[in-house]
C-alpha cells in the first residue's frame, strides 16, 4: 500500500460521507449518524497512522468489567496510574500511559481527536480520570516506542463507556484483550474476539484471576474456544489468582506481558503490527461504507413511499373532484329556480325557434331594451354561484388531501419527522382559496368564448342574436355543467333540476353535437385547472421529501470513492 496515495483516498472517502444526514430514518436517524461518525473518525485514525507508521504503537487495554484492566496498566507500566476508585470495578475515564519521550505523539490530536485531554503535572497525586476524557501520563517503566491505554468496560451499564470502549479499540494498534477465568465465556466478549478476528487485528489475551487448581481447565477450554474462532494461534497470558499490593501485581506474574509489550516497541515489530491491523482494518472498510450506502438506500424506498402517500391522496382528490361534476355541484335552489323560470318563461326558446332570416330585425328590436340587463345580471349571478362552489369544492378536496397525506405519513417515524418539520403540510397553502377563484374565473370566461365561437363556426343564429341570447346560451352551459357534469346517455339530456327548457334552448342555439362537444371542451378546461392548483399543493409535500432525502449522486460519490482507494492500495 502507498503511504501517501491511500492517506488521499481515504481522505476524498471522508469527504463524501460528510453529507449523510440520515434525515428519512426516523428514529433511527441517531443510530445512522453514530455509524457515519464511528467510520469518519476510523477513517481519520487510519490516515494518521498512515503518516506516521513508525510512531509509538497504540496498544488497548480493552475486555469485560472487574477483569483488573487497570490493575494490569498500573504493573506493567510499574507504577500506580489508573486509581481505583469508590465505584470499582468500572472504569469511568481511559488512561493513556507512554514513554516520557513519547509524550508529544498522544498530547495532541493526531489520534482520537474528539478526546480532550488531561495532562497531570508529573508531581500530582493521582486520582480518578475524568469521564469522556482522554487522561494522558508518562511512565518511566514503558519502553519507549509503545504506549498503553486502559478503556471503559465494554459491557459497562453506562452506553457511553461502551461507545468509548468501541472508540478506543478501533483506534488501537493492538488489543490486549482482559478477561477473567469466569468471564472468557462471555457472548460479549466472545463477540469482540470474532471482530478482531474478522478484521485481523492484532491481538493478545490476558486471562486474569485463574485459580491454580482450575488453570489447566479453564486454557483448555478457552483455547479450544479461541480456535473455533480462528484465533487459535493468539498469544494468551495466564494471570493466576493473586491478590493486588498497591494496585499492582507483582513482577513474577506479569513478566511474560511485560516482554510481550517490549518487544512490540522495537521499530521494525511496530512498523510491521501496524501495517497488519490497518490492512485488515482497510480491507473491512469497504463493507462498513456498504452498510451506509445500504442506509441509502433505505431512504430512497422511504422517500419513493411517503411520496406514494401524496400521489394517492391527491390522486383520489381528483377522482372526487370529477365525480363532483358527474354527479352535480350543490347549488342553492333559489339560484337554480330564477334560472328555470328565466329560461321556462319560453321567450328565448321561441326566438331560437323563430329567429329565421325573414325575421332578423324583429327579433332584434325585441331584444334592445332593459330586459337585456336583467338578463345579463341573472347570468352573472349564477355565474358566481357556480364560481364560489368550485373554488369551495377545490379548497376542501385540497384539504382533504393534505391531511390524508399527513395522517399517512404519521403512521412512520420518517414522515412525523417531516410533518413536525413542516407542519404547515397538514392543510393547503393559505394561497389556495385566491388562486382557485381566479382559475375558476378564468375557466367561466373561456366557456363563454366557447359558446361564442362555436356558435359562430356553426354559422347560426349566433351571428345575429343579441348579447342577451349568447347570455342565456352561456349560463345555461355553466348550469349544465355545473350541475350535471355534462350529457348522459344517447340523448343530449340535461338534469330535470336544470329544466328541459334550458336543454331546449342549448339544443336550439348550438345543436346537439356541438353541446356534447362544448360542455366536454368545458369539463375537461375545468379539471385541465384543478390538476394545475393540485400539482401545486402535492409539490409542498414532494419538496420537503426532496429536501431530506439524500442526492442520488451521493452513493456514485461514495462508490467511486471506495474505487479510488481499492486502486490506491494496489
Amino acid at each position: 500500500m502507498t503511504e501517501t496515495a491511500v492517506p488521499a483516498a481515504l481522505a476524498g472517502l471522508r469527504e463524501t460521507l460528510a453529507p449523510l444526514a440520515f434525515a428519512l430514518t426516523g428514529d433511527e436517524q441517531a443510530d445512522w449518524r453514530a455509524r457515519r461518525d464511528r467510520i469518519a473518525a476510523d477513517i481519520d485514525g487510519h490516515i494518521a497512522r498512515l503518516r506516521d507508521l513508525e510512531a509509538p504503537l497504540l496498544v488497548v487495554f480493552g475486555g469485560v468489567t472487574g477483569a483488573g484492566k487497570s490493575t494490569l496498566l498500573n504493573s506493567v507500566a510499574g507504577e500506580v496510574l489508573a486509581v481505583t476508585g469508590v465505584i470499582r470495578p468500572t472504569t469511568y475515564g481511559p488512561t493513556l500511559a507512554t514513554a516520557p519521550g513519547d509524550l508529544g505523539w498522544f498530547s495532541s490530536d493526531r489520534i482520537l481527536p474528539d478526546l480532550p485531554r488531561v495532562q497531570p503535572a508529573s508531581d500530582a497525586p493521582r486520582a480518578e480520570p475524568r469521564p469522556g476524557a482522554l487522561t494522558v501520563l508518562v511512565a518511566a517503566g514503558l519502553p519507549a516506542g509503545l504506549a498503553v491505554v486502559d478503556a471503559p468496560d465494554v459491557d459497562s451499564v453506562a452506553e457511553a463507556n461502551r461507545d468509548l470502549a468501541d472508540q478506543l479499540l478501533d483506534a488501537a494498534d493492538v488489543w490486549l484483550w482482559i478477561t477473567s477465568a469466569g468471564k472468557y465465556a462471555d457472548e460479549e466478549s466472545m463477540r469482540y474476539l470474532r471482530r478482531a478476528a474478522a478484521r485481523r487485528t492484532v491481538a493478545a489475551v490476558a486471562l486474569t484471576q485463574v485459580a491454580s487448581e482450575d488453570e489447566q481447565e479453564i486454557v483448555d477450554d478457552f483455547r479450544r474456544k479461541l480456535a473455533a474462532e480462528q484465533m487459535g494461534d493468539v498469544d494468551l497470558f495466564v494471570i493466576p489468582f493473586v491478590r493486588p499490593e498497591g494496585q499492582r501485581l507483582a513482577d513474577p506474574v506479569i513478566e511474560p506481558l511485560r516482554r510481550w509489550l517490549g518487544a512490540l516497541a522495537d521499530r521494525d515489530t511496530r512498523i510491521q503490527r501496524r501495517r497488519q491491523t490497518l490492512e485488515g482494518a482497510l480491507d473491512a472498510l469497504p463493507g462498513d461504507v456498504d452498510g451506509l450506502i445500504a442506509g441509502l438506500d433505505h431512504e430512497a424506498r422511504v422517500a419513493r413511499a411517503l411520496i406514494d402517500d401524496a400521489d394517492r391522496a391527491y390522486r383520489r382528490a381528483r377522482e372526487d373532484f370529477a365525480d363532483a361534476l358527474e354527479q352535480g355541484l350543490p347549488l342553492r335552489h333559489e339560484v337554480l329556480a330564477r334560472w328555470n323560470s328565466f329560461v321556462g318563461g319560453g321567450r328565448f326558446l321561441r326566438l331560437a325557434e323563430e329567429a329565421t332570416g325573414q325575421a332578423r330585425a324583429w327579433v332584434k328590436g325585441l331584444l334592445i331594451g332593459p330586459v337585456a340587463a336583467e338578463e345579463a345580471r341573472l347570468e352573472r349571478e349564477v355565474r358566481r354561484e357556480v364560481g364560489d362552489t368550485v373554488q369551495g369544492m377545490i379548497v376542501q378536496l385540497s384539504d382533504l388531501a393534505a391531511a390524508s397525506t399527513a395522517d399517512a405519513w404519521a403512521g412512520n417515524s420518517p414522515g412525523r419527522g417531516l410533518l413536525d418539520a413542516y407542519p404547515a403540510l397538514k392543510a393547503s397553502d393559505p394561497g389556495l382559496g385566491e388562486r382557485a377563484a381566479a382559475s375558476t374565473a378564468e375557466w367561466q370566461q373561456s366557456v363563454i368564448e366557447l359558446v361564442q365561437t362555436q356558435g359562430a363556426e356553426r354559422k347560426v343564429q349566433a351571428r345575429w342574436l343579441s348579447t342577451a341570447i349568447n347570455a342565456a346560451a352561456t349560463g345555461a352551459i355553466v348550469i349544465a355543467l355545473a350541475h350535471t357534469g355534462g350529457l348522459t346517455g344517447t340523448e343530449a339530456g340535461i338534469a330535470t333540476a336544470a329544466g328541459a327548457a334550458n336543454q331546449a334552448l342549448l339544443v336550439k342555439l348550438l345543436g346537439e353535437r356541438n353541446l356534447r362537444w362544448l360542455i366536454g371542451q368545458a369539463k375537461a378546461d375545468l379539471i385541465r385547472r384543478f390538476d394545475e392548483l393540485m400539482t401545486a399543493e402535492r409539490r409542498r409535500f414532494t419538496a420537503a421529501v426532496a429536501d431530506a432525502a439524500p442526492e442520488d449522486e451521493l452513493r456514485d460519490d461514495i462508490r467511486a470513492a471506495l474505487t479510488a482507494l481499492r486502486s490506491a492500495r494496489r
